[in-house]
């Protein structure tokens, strides 16, 4: 059993609500607490607020959510209202729009959770990972995962090999705290999906 799934049945074991998560957020949280700095969070495309929940419900100064689709974020803001999480705010636009109309770098962390695959244009992906290493404290925390080459169900989305996706993090900004790993997991009617997921620390 490799370590993201150790962290991930440990987490299960005692939060029901913790799952399917993804293993690396847990890993991000975990690191953040250790560093006493889980401060403000920003989760990259949200969808229905899995990880925002978490990060809110594990103490987290405060959490961004950006997501631009409406029907999600009304998903998320009735968790908000469910469990009282007056640290969870909630942003309805594009992430690449969101990042560029912020005038510091505010975040402690930030996660991506299948956000960077959906980014097809070539353009909008790379100046998505320029804001992401912009907009993110120095010595912060940013988790990612990120379909791979191996990857045949979602036929829409930008996969690649693990040195491909590497080539996007520049050591000279960039250092792994939990190395880059290719998982799969099971949907409902047993296929798999693939995806590499790390935890980087901008440097």
């Amino acid at each position: 059993m490799n370590i993201f799934k150790n962290f991930l049945n440990h987490y299960k074991s005692k939060r029901e609500w913790s799952e399917g998560l993804g293993s690396e957020v847990v890993y991000l949280v975990k690191i953040l607490k250790e560093e006493n700095k889980l401060g403000t969070v920003l989760d990259c495309g949200a969808g229905e607020g899995r990880h925002s929940i978490y990060l809110a419900k594990e103490g987290a100064q405060r959490v961004v959510a950006v997501e631009s689709d409406s029907e999600q974020v009304d998903t998320i803001k009735q968790k908000k209202e469910k469990f009282g999480l007056g640290t969870l705010e909630l942003v309805e636009v594009d992430v690449v729009e969101y990042l560029e109309a912020l005038e510091d770098s505010p975040f402690d962390a930030m996660i991506d959770s299948g956000l960077s695959h959906c980014l097809v244009d070539q353009v909008q992906r790379k100046r998505y990972f320029e804001l992401i290493r912009g907009k993110l404290k120095k010595g912060g925390l940013y988790s990612i995962t990120h379909f791979s080459e191996n990857e045949v169900l979602s036929q829409t989305h930008f996969k690649t090999d693990l040195p491909g996706l590497k080539k996007l993090f520049s050591s000279q900004y960039w250092r792994p705290e939990l190395d880059w790993q290719e998982e799969n997991w099971a949907r409902k009617d047993g296929k798999k999906h693939f995806a590499y997921k790390a935890v980087l620390r901008r440097i």
